[in-house]
């Protein structure tokens, strides 16, 4: 019982998630032959594209995000869990049809038949294949089944493919220059093997559109939901290209998910052990001018301990050759840090001298450090994020 109940679970998810591509459409009112599909499939036999056509197969791309796993900003790479389905009507299958007695112009079309991707573009190749792949992915896909999962066939001649797969994606639109208040964009980007003046891509709507407004929180699904991550925008385009290798206009597909980092973690594990930390090595001025031993021993150890924070940076990002905002925090409070071991040594050479118990330097350490470390951190922040963004900054910090 068990396991029928598997079953029945099983194939109501594949129903739900057919209903996202060709969502138009209908199942036949009358039982067909059972050996239509396999007389279909004898007439197929057009492995590619018609040269003679004067318009190019506009192929509809239904990209479906369905979860991202993780994103490693160290190797600058994603992983995301998707449904890419792909739709075009071919004229010869239209033609095909019409042999028949099954074809019919119209924009609900009747689904007719599903066949195994090596049935049409095993080793004898029935119909033409677009052949669009991710021109970002990083793992290799399953080439021995033309890409996809199995093909639908349509009574106005469209053919739908369908690859589920999960992949790691790579990005090269990573800026950490706001770690750990970043925003970075997961791209995904599809391409044919095939010029423009015959594979057109165009993005399958209502579908997209549906995904862009509802940030892919659909049919009351609980959406992308991305450790450590809150999406913020989807955006998609097509765009045009010409290939300098061999002259040809070629025409690609990007999917945009803008993604922002949550920073608590950074902000209550790094930021404010980091601020306390230095306001504990800068406590030193009010202890007695000499009490030498004990104030450098407060410094060194407060500036041992922000060197040991670098070791938790470095295992979520790349070597950068530029400064990020934590980069820049953290040397400053390294700064000011080394600051107050310079200057207590300092401060007790002025107590041997006059016998205060706290000089003229503890004296002003006591304001103009505090003051100069903060005004120091507003600058970095505006340097990093301009004033609006700092206050954001601190109204996140404070959770309000």
């Amino acid at each position: 019982m068990k396991k029928i109940f598997s079953y029945i679970l099983f194939f109501t998810f594949i129903y739900l998630n057919q209903a996202n591509a060709i969502t138009n459409y209908k199942f036949p009112e009358k039982p067909i032959d059972g050996n239509f599909c396999q007389n279909l499939l004898d007439q197929f036999n057009f492995s590619h594209f018609p040269y003679d056509s004067e318009e190019p197969f506009k192929t509809n791309i239904n990209l479906l995000i369905e979860d991202i796993s993780e994103i490693d900003g160290k190797n600058l790479e994603f992983s995301a869990f998707f449904s890419l389905y792909i739709d075009w009507i071919d004229p010869r299958i239209a033609a095909a049809l019409k042999n028949l007695n099954m074809y019919e112009e119209t924009e609900k079309p009747t689904w007719l038949c599903d066949y195994e991707p090596g049935t049409l573009w095993g080793k004898e190749r029935k119909v033409f294949d677009p052949v669009i792949e991710f021109f970002n992915r990083k793992s290799k896909p399953n080439f021995q089944s033309g890409l996809v999962d199995w093909v639908d066939i349509f009574n106005n001649g469209a053919i739908e493919t369908r690859l589920r797969d999960n992949a790691k994606f790579k990005s090269s639109q990573f800026n950490f220059r706001k770690f750990p208040f970043d925003t970075q964009g997961l791209t995904f980007e599809l391409w044919s093997e095939y010029p423009s003046t015959m594979i057109s891509l165009e993005a399958a709507e209502p579908a997209m559109s549906e995904y862009k407004n509802s940030l892919y929180n659909y049919e009351g699904e609980d959406g992308i939901i991305i450790p450590g991550w809150n999406l913020k925008e989807v955006n998609y385009e097509t765009y045009e290209y010409k290939e300098p290798s061999d002259g040809f206009p070629y025409k690609g597909f990007i999917l945009n998910l803008e993604v922002e980092r949550i920073s608590a973690y950074y902000i209550y594990k790094v930021i404010l052990p980091i601020i306390f930390i230095w306001a504990i090595s800068w406590s030193v001025f009010w202890v007695r001018g000499s009490q030498i031993d004990a104030k450098v021993n407060v410094t060194i150890v407060c500036l041992l301990a922000l060197i040991a924070y670098n070791f938790i940076i470095d295992e979520d990002l790349p070597k950068l050759p530029y400064l990020t905002f934590l980069d820049a925090f953290i040397l400053l409070s390294y700064f000011f840090t080394g600051i107050a071991t310079v200057l207590c040594v300092y401060s007790y050479v002025r107590h041997t001298k006059s016998g205060k118990d706290l000089t003229v330097v503890d004296e002003y350490a006591h304001v103009y450090g505090p003051l100069l470390y903060f005004i120091s951190l507003l600058a970095i922040g505006i340097y990093f994020f301009s004033l609006d963004g700092v206050y954001k900054g601190l109204l996140t910090m404070f959770g309000v």
